[in-house]
């Protein structure tokens, strides 16, 4: 059987997002393929980019601000605290972190990381409170999405902004 010389692309990116309700707190970690990230450089920069973790470091911590982010239920956007970022050959860790509230359980969320780059793009973000977790998956026309788990979950209908 014949092996094709070229693999199929797809293109994706993974995000979870931990309620830690004991901590306090909202971990959120994003997976994206290294060799995405090296398309996006090069597109930022009109040319080859030499990759070095400082590099994309700092590329990232803009570009994400930019791409994903998560609002409460009064409209007002959560800020994203920067932890970092982790590089290996074919993955790129990226990692942040927020307050959360006592007692919430419904985040507002957008996620249109690499959408730019590619009208593919195919953006899961899995959302776990207490051992319980609810998954959406963004496309090139999502919008915002709400994720709750003590009452509606789906496309959320307002800017919250």
């Amino acid at each position: 059987m014949a092996i094709p010389s070229h693999a199929h692309r797809f293109y994706a990116a993974f995000s979870q997002v931990d309620m830690q309700s004991e901590k306090g707190t909202i971990e959120i970690t994003h997976r994206l393929f290294t060799h995405d990230i090296e398309d996006l450089l090069m597109r930022y920069n009109g040319g080859p980019v030499e990759l070095t973790d400082d590099i994309i470091e700092s590329f990232l911590q803009e570009y994400i601000i930019q791409s994903f982010a998560l609002y409460g239920t009064d409209g007002d956007q959560i800020p994203l605290n920067w932890i970092g970022v982790e590089v290996t050959f074919s993955d790129i860790y990226v990692y942040q972190e927020a307050p959360l509230s006592d007692g919430q359980d419904t985040l507002i969320l957008t996620n249109r990381i690499l959408m730019d780059l590619f009208e593919e793009q195919s953006n899961t973000v899995n959302v776990k409170l207490d051992g319980k977790v609810k998954s959406h998956t963004f496309q090139y026309d999502s919008k915002l999405y709400q994720i709750s788990f003590s009452g509606q979950t789906g496309d959320y209908p307002f800017d919250p902004s």
